[in-house]
């Protein structure tokens, strides 16, 4: 009897309802999603400084980059196509002088679900310092509790000793000139 009467209750059907309907949004944001997808391409000038970075055959050497929004996003893509474990694909970056907005694709579940984050970025002894300002997921802005989550995740890389010091990173409408010495 009892059972009859939970699987026969108003507030069952009501949440069954708002779930298939929850379920067919996220489809259709997933199905709506057709990016430009970023070429996989480490250019010249940051292989380069890598280069250097790795074979520390420059220390006390100064070097600068000018790194675009497409040189952004294609190192992205670069970085991430060798490591399938990653759910994220389609990187896109817009450098501003007030900070930088990515977004690109995050794979859950079999869905392609969009996601992006607005952050400043300053130049803290010499490392490159990013405050999240804002993060969504499908549309939505994430709530507070998620971005201080992912702002504490990032802070485990604040220690981490970098074989280069940057002297000067100036954001511009596009790009981002990067300067710096390696150690």
């Amino acid at each position: 009897m009892m059972m009859k009467k939970t699987l026969t209750s108003r507030n069952l059907w009501i949440a069954l309802a708002l779930l298939l309907a929850n379920g067919f949004a996220w489809l259709l944001v997933a199905g709506r999603v057709d990016w430009p997808k970023a070429a996989p391409i480490l250019h010249p000038e940051i292989a380069e400084v890598r280069e250097h970075w790795r074979a520390r055959d420059a220390i006390g050497e100064p070097f600068q980059l000018v790194i675009t929004n497409q040189v952004a996003a294609e190192t992205i893509a670069w970085f991430i196509e060798p490591r399938p474990n990653l759910p994220f694909s389609h990187p896109q970056v817009e450098i501003h002088p007030d900070g930088v907005v990515g977004r690109g694709l995050l794979h859950v579940g079999g869905l392609r679900t969009p996601v992006y984050g607005r952050a400043t970025v300053t130049l803290v002894d010499g490392k490159p310092v990013g405050h999240i300002q804002e993060l969504g997921m499908g549309g939505a802005t994430a709530p507070d509790f998620l971005v201080e989550m992912v702002a504490r995740a990032q802070s485990a890389y604040d220690n981490l000793q970098l074989p280069i010091e940057l002297t000067r990173l100036e954001l511009r409408e596009g790009e981002v000139i990067v300067e710096g010495v390696y150690r």
